[in-house]
């Protein structure tokens, strides 16, 4: 059908859509299929392939079996140059992470990895990925291929969709769940009509990148490129708890880690932001009585949250606190709280 084929080009080169509070309501409430362009990938093989990753990434990832992990690349100083999840295959180790830290990637790998027991490659004009997101996504994903990964963050499996091998990985870090689709680009297109049938089935739909960003937020999930960049040391982030080991040895930054985490603290960290009225710009400044004590990194309108953010803001300041932003020309009133901004749908 032409209409199929149409909604499928929308699919992967999305326009920036008028009907993105539809897809944002599927994404919420039953399921929805998003095309994940922002995604790079990296392979890396090689007898001693684990171990030599091990040594530069904050997180455990030798002997992987069927389950990822959620890991940091970081300077020798600490800051952090990319996030990434490492994903077991039977021949090599598959790194996911967002386009906007590939370069950095890249240029570590060829610094730091000894050719000799571990070769990368770069394999993102190969690979897609595909996410299926939302309340309804498991039993759409069953409905399409058959079988889930098992229970739990980062929980992977291969299967064979029509002679076609395909991983899928649980993602649970949006507060609407989600199974990702990982398969060679030559295969993307098809794979995306079945899902999409079986998400229309489920009363979803197809979505695009701009209402997955209002749940994004909402979870308070950052993202690098825009709440993380080398500016930033790991426990700012929020993510130490999920890609950060204290007991796996040494690794690239792992001094300052370390320190900050026995013996000292950070100075700003990560929080939500609720907006009173207009959304203030990326790089708007927050203050208290006057005085400058953060930044905002995302903003996005969530139609059920009004115009919500996430941010940097100094350690004192206690949550739930009424601030004012500043973006130059214009001014308001937010709110600094917690993560997530909203933990159910």
């Amino acid at each position: 059908m032409s209409s199929e084929s149409e909604l499928l080009d929308l699919l992967w080169d999305r326009p920036e859509p008028e009907d993105w509070r539809a897809e944002y309501s599927a994404l919420v409430s039953t399921c929805a299929l998003v095309a994940r362009s922002d995604r790079a990938f990296v392979t890396v093989s090689g007898e001693r392939c684990a171990e030599m990753l091990n040594g530069l990434l904050t997180q455990r990832v030798t002997n992987l079996s069927d389950t990822g992990r959620h890991a940091l690349l970081l300077t020798a100083k600490g800051r952090v140059l990319t996030d990434m999840r490492v994903l077991p295959r039977a021949e090599h180790l598959l790194l996911d992470l967002p386009r906007e830290g590939l370069e950095n990637l890249l240029e570590a790998l060829k610094k730091y990895l000894p050719p000799l027991y571990a070769t990368f490659e770069n394999v993102g004009d190969g690979l897609r990925q595909l996410g299926v997101y939302g309340p309804g996504a498991t039993a759409a994903v069953r409905d399409a291929v058959g079988t889930i990964p098992p229970d739990g963050h980062l929980a992977i499996t291969e299967v064979d969709i029509d002679g076609r091998p395909t991983v899928i990985v649980r993602d649970e870090r949006l507060l609407v769940g989600g199974l990702e689709f990982i398969t060679r680009k030559a295969d993307a297109r098809s794979l995306a009509a079945r899902l999409l049938e079986a998400v229309t089935r489920h009363e979803g739909r197809a979505a695009g990148l701009r209402a997955l960003e209002v749940v994004r937020v909402e979870s308070g999930v950052p993202r690098y490129g825009a709440d993380i960049s080398q500016e930033n040391l790991v426990q700012e982030t929020g993510l130490e708890r999920d890609a950060v080991s204290y007991d796996k040895g040494c690794y690239l930054g792992q001094e300052v880690v370390a320190r900050v985490h026995f013996r000292g603290h950070v100075n700003r960290h990560l929080r939500g932001l609720r907006f009173a009225g207009d959304l203030p710009s990326i790089g708007a400044r927050l203050f208290a009585e006057g005085r400058e004590v953060g930044v905002v990194t995302s903003a996005a309108f969530s139609p059920y949250m009004g115009p919500i953010g996430l941010g940097y803001v100094r350690r004192e300041i206690e949550t739930p606190a009424s601030l004012r932003w500043s973006d130059g020309p214009r001014e308001g009133a937010v709110i600094v709280d917690s993560l997530p901004l909203r933990t159910a749908v």
